[in-house]
Parts: C-alpha cells; structure tokens; sequence
C-alpha cells in the first residue's frame, strides 16, 4: 500500500510539473504512471478530479491571457461531448481508444518537429467558430470517456497561429471547465469511490508543488521554445498511451 501511496504521488508532482509548464499533458502523464497501480475505473475520476484542482490554479495565475470571445465555441461544443463521453465510459475499449489516440500524436508530433514553424489555419470567422466548436466536442468526449479533454483542443489551438499566452488562455480555462462539468456527470452517474476521494486529498500537497514549479518554467520559455515543449510532450504522451496497458 504504502509502495502504491509513492507511486500515485509520484505521478501527480510529475503530471502537475508537466501541465504547469505547457498547460497539457496532465491525464496523460498521470493515467501513465497510475495505470500501473490502480484500475482504469479509478484512473479516469482521479485524473479528472486532480486535473480540475490543477487548472484551477493555474487558470488563475493565467486569467490575464482568457479571451472568451475565443473560448466560448469550446465550451459550447464540450457541454454537448462530455455527457455522451461519461455515458459511453463503460462500453468504449479504453485501451484501443488510447492507442488511436497515442499514434496520432507521434505522428503529428514527428513531422511538425521538422517544419521550420506551425502551420496555420486560416479559417472564416464563423467557419472558424463551428470548427472550434466541433474541437470542444470532441474535447468533452474524450473527457467523459477517457479523462483526455485537453489533447485535440490544445492541438488545435497550435494550429490556430495563436501566442503562447493567447493558447493558454483557451485550453487551459477549457481543460479546467470541462473537468469541472465531467466529474459533475460523473458523480451523478455514481463514478467517484471513496478511495478516489482519499487519493484526490494525499495528491493536494504534490499537485499544489508542481503547479508553481511548472509555472516558473512557462513563464522563461520563448514561443519556439513553446512550440517545441508542446510537440515534444506530444510525442512523449502519444507513445506512453500506444505503450499503455
């Protein structure tokens, strides 16, 4: 027990250091290290839960750099995926879901760390706001099925020629409220044990920790500086879900 104690700890001050610095990553570095000491039934309310304290904080920090008239189509389009997730999280192959997951990330990492910048899209201010939307669905989807909510969103926002600060000022208010709108769903479905609730209480210390240190990190990196932590967790996050059991 006490080795399992280490092991959740462990993955929370990791997962919190990683989302402070990029904004991303928190369920994928979290579910890779827990998944080896808890089942996924308990992986995916835990992830949810200490992510929304850790975007909390961050969200926070960073309210500065929020611009709703950008986030709001997210949201929009979450508030319809998230509850067909949660309903879907029993039935879906979470491990070949992740996988899928994994290998687009490594290979949209791979060839994007090649390009001498991101390429942008140039959409149509309403064309642009239904694809955002359409994004934020499936953001909520993944959340409610798989605790993955930020991984497409924050794609996608590299992929909108957005700053640094202007990115996090959109999935990181996501992240935090469609975590917030997924444990909601999943508390009424009866989701969240009272085990989870105990390991949601030992990671506070761990998660508050690595949330400032990954800030401190955030705010001494260059837009290509940015660009490159974001594809290289990209990458690292495809592989650890493609290597997930």
């Amino acid at each position: 027990m006490t080795l399992q104690f280490a092991i959740v700890l462990f993955g929370a001050m990791l997962a919190a250091i990683v989302s402070g610095s990029s904004g991303f990553a928190f369920a994928l570095i979290a579910s890779a290290v827990w998944m080896h000491v808890l089942a996924p039934s308990e992986v995916v309310p835990l992830v949810v839960a200490c992510s929304l304290l850790v975007n909390l904080v961050m969200a926070w920090q960073l309210r500065g750099s929020i611009r709703f008239g950008l986030l709001w189509p997210f949201l929009a389009g979450a508030m319809v995926g998230v509850p067909i997730g949660v309903a879907a999280l029993h039935s879906l192959d979470g491990k070949m879901v992740r996988q899928g997951v994994g290998l687009l990330l490594i290979l949209y990492s791979s060839y994007m760390l090649f390009q001498p910048k991101m390429p942008v899209l140039r959409l149509a201010s309403v064309s642009g706001k239904i694809a955002d939307g359409a994004v934020g669905m499936l953001g909520g989807f993944m959340g409610g099925a798989t605790s993955l909510n930020g991984v497409f969103p924050t794609l996608w926002c590299g992929l909108r020629g957005w700053s640094k600060s202007e990115q996090r000022g959109v999935f990181q208010p996501y992240i935090l409220i469609v975590h917030a709108t997924t444990l909601a769903w999943m508390g009424g479905a009866g989701e969240l044990s009272r085990e989870t609730g105990l390991n949601i209480l030992l990671c506070v210390p761990a998660l508050l920790i690595g949330s400032w240190l990954g800030l401190r990190l955030f705010h001494h990196v260059s837009e290509n500086g940015f660009r490159k932590l974001m594809l290289g967790l990209f990458f690292l996050s495809g592989l650890a879900l493609v290597l997930s059991r």
